[in-house]
């Protein structure tokens, strides 16, 4: 996380702190600050500056996210990510995914 990513989360940490305690009252006790927070970087901030951000906006936004839409971008950023054919060879991708031969 950059400096002002940083500086930006510590000014709006009251407001991030009140959609966890959300979160956890609604029984997801698995999404964390940092999560909500990755969440909001990546998905809903990634083609915007941070300079051009207002803090309206970015409260707004915590405020609007759903606990869906964290577990959601988990699943896709985890899918994304995984090699799944990480520990299987050459000879044995070949065997899965080549043509079938009687």
């Amino acid at each position: 996380m950059s400096m002002q990513y940083e500086q930006l989360f510590e000014k709006i940490r009251p407001a991030i702190d009140s959609k966890i305690a959300e979160f956890h009252h609604y029984q997801y006790n698995a999404i964390t600050a940092e999560e909500l927070w990755r969440y909001c970087i990546e998905k809903k901030w990634r083609k915007k500056k941070i300079e051009q951000l207002r803090l309206h906006e970015v409260i707004s936004t915590i405020f609007s996210v759903s606990p869906s839409d964290i577990v959601s971008f988990n699943q896709v950023e985890f899918l994304q990510s995984n090699n799944w054919f990480g520990e299987v060879n050459t000879e044995e991708l070949q065997l899965l995914l080549g043509p079938v031969r009687t």
